[in-house]
């Protein structure tokens, strides 16, 4: 025999929700941070990649400087 739905009280309701919310923000906050060390790692790979294009060039990072500081 199937029974009802059961009711919650709104206390009972208020906990869960409150409880939901508690959940969603430490997984936010992890995926916020998982972002952070992406971004980072982006960034590092970005910067190595530059590093050996300079490398390559045979020109010098300053050299390298002058030139973007001059072309704007």
């Amino acid at each position: 025999m199937a029974r009802g739905k059961k009711s919650y009280t709104l206390e009972e309701q208020l906990e869960r929700i409150t409880s939901e919310i508690e959940e969603m923000e430490v997984s936010l906050k992890e995926l916020k941070k998982e972002k952070k060390d992406l971004e980072e790692q982006v960034k590092m790979n970005r910067l190595a990649e530059l590093d050996e294009m300079i490398s390559s060039s045979g020109k010098s990072f300053d050299e390298v400087k002058e030139f973007l500081a001059n072309v704007q």
